[in-house]
């Protein structure tokens, strides 16, 4: 018996790699899925986003450029 032919060597290659390509296809739709639902819901609840209980004080988004922040009272 010889070696592989180069047949066969893309038959494995492709046996191998099928699998993967199929799971990262379907995690790629389901992260798709995801992002649709969000976008058409019309309330945060539709979209699986639970409201978060209490109040903070400080603003929940800082933008920070180099070392300042944007925005913030000196």
């Amino acid at each position: 018996m010889g070696g592989l032919t180069s047949y066969q060597l893309i038959l494995i290659v492709i046996l191998v790699l099928w699998p993967l390509a199929i799971t990262a296809l379907l995690l790629v739709m389901s992260k798709l899925e995801t992002y649709v639902n969000r976008s058409d819901a019309d309330t945060p609840q539709e979209a699986g986003l639970e409201p978060i209980s209490g109040q903070s004080s400080e603003k929940e988004v800082k933008i920070v450029f180099g070392d300042t922040v944007v925005g913030e009272s000196k």
